[in-house]
């Protein structure tokens, strides 16, 4: 179909007029869903497991760096408390936030590469990404529950060593 001038004109200025309105209307979900995660890095540099899982939701799933699969956020937080007070109570973790991608209003999958520094050991299986320095790839799934973000499922994978 060929347009004559006068519309394509009219199409294109709606346009530009929505697609920035729709990328603003995201930034202050993005942005909360960036602070909830420093919040949680900061946490687990406190060794606090409660503050830790503080934002996950009651019924979430989270699957462990071995693939152990924890219901709820109470069976995630009793397994954090025995790691931040058994091999990982020294430790140190950055997180680096690789992409947020809003899915609507209420969704939302955040990829992360979290770097762990000072443990005194690692599960079972589990290798060293480099000496001293374990690097993993955190997938979350949120959900905005009661205009709050929640975290509704979690996935940890080792990034292994170069051969």
């Amino acid at each position: 179909m060929i347009y004559s001038r006068p519309t394509w004109i009219g199409m294109s200025a709606v346009l530009l007029v929505l697609i920035p309105l729709l990328v603003i209307a995201q930034v202050p979900d993005e942005i909360a869903i960036r602070k909830l995660l420093t919040e949680q890095t900061k946490a687990w540099n406190q060794h606090d497991a409660q503050a830790w899982v503080r934002d996950f939701s009651q019924d979430s799933d989270f699957i462990n760096i071995i693939g152990t699969h924890f219901e709820g956020q109470n069976a995630t937080r009793e397994r954090h408390a025995a790691l931040f007070s058994g091999i990982f109570k020294k430790t140190h973790l950055e997180v680096e936030i690789w992409k947020v991608r809003l899915i609507g209003s209420q969704a939302a999958i955040v990829e992360t590469v979290q770097t762990l520094r000072a443990y005194d050991a690692l599960p079972p299986g589990v290798e060293p990404t480099k000496p001293g320095v374990l690097k993993t790839r955190m997938k979350y799934v949120f959900q905005k529950q009661a205009g709050r973000w929640k975290i509704i499922s979690a996935q940890n994978t080792a990034i292994h060593p170069t051969p």
